[in-house]
């Protein structure tokens, strides 16, 4: 299903359109063959940019066993030894939506997100609802306090981070980039080949951070489900 054409959110003067699919389950395998077509997934939908005049949205996946922090990188996990993480299937509970709504209050004042306070409901819709097995969370927290949750599927060759929120108290920490660290490492000790990003945009600077791990490949363009993915080594 495509859906209508409407302003760009990450690059002004652009028109975007997405493609849908709706699903209530999905097998390990048939999501894998999907994420390698470029496909995201909120709870029971899937999307894909289809953009008329535009091919800014590529899809970006980095290779977890080839991974090697940068200095920066390395100074970040030092930095963040004192946090325990859990990685357990995904949930939602007066603590996700107290995390969420102070996120995203943050992000309004910062860069002028739509102002948005999600209730369980809401959260259920966006993140969890259908049937996906491979769909878990990793918490992270200080002295016992959730400060960071990462939404990640877990297949059997991959991983698909899916969205990330943190405590605007601990911006200092860098918590996003602590988030991909995390998942790459444990991608690469239980055997995971990729990690998938989601879109990598070049002239947008909430998308462009994704290109700082290496190494990572770039899908060269959306095909159809029975035609071959070629994807871009950079």
């Amino acid at each position: 299903m495509m859906g209508a054409e409407s302003s760009c959110s990450y690059l002004p003067g652009r028109t975007s359109r997405m493609q849908y699919r709706l699903a209530i389950s999905l097998s390990a395998e048939r999501y894998e063959h999907l994420l390698e077509r470029g496909w995201r997934r909120f709870g029971r939908t899937l999307f894909r940019p289809m953009c008329p005049a535009c091919s800014e949205c590529r899809s970006l996946r980095i290779e977890a066993a080839r991974f090697r922090p940068s200095r920066s990188q390395r100074r970040n996990l030092s930095r963040n030894t004192d946090l325990t993480v859990e990685i357990v299937p995904a949930s939602v509970t007066t603590e996700h939506l107290s995390l969420y709504n102070r996120y995203h209050a943050d992000m309004m004042l910062r860069r002028q997100w739509p102002e948005r306070s999600i209730t369980a409901d809401e959260y259920y819709e966006s993140f969890l609802d259908g049937e996906f097995p491979f769909s878990f969370e990793f918490r992270y927290r200080l002295d016992g306090k959730l400060v960071g949750l990462g939404i990640v599927d877990i297949t059997g060759r991959s991983m698909s981070s899916i969205y990330f929120i943190h405590d605007p108290q601990h911006r200092d920490r860098a918590l996003g980039t602590f988030s991909i660290l995390t998942e790459l490492q444990y991608a690469a000790s239980t055997g995971h080949d990729w990690l998938y990003m989601g879109y990598y945009i070049r002239d947008c600077g909430s998308m462009n951070y994704k290109n700082r791990f290496h190494p990572h490949q770039l899908l060269t363009a959306y095909v159809d489900d029975n035609a071959p993915a070629d994807w871009q080594s950079v």
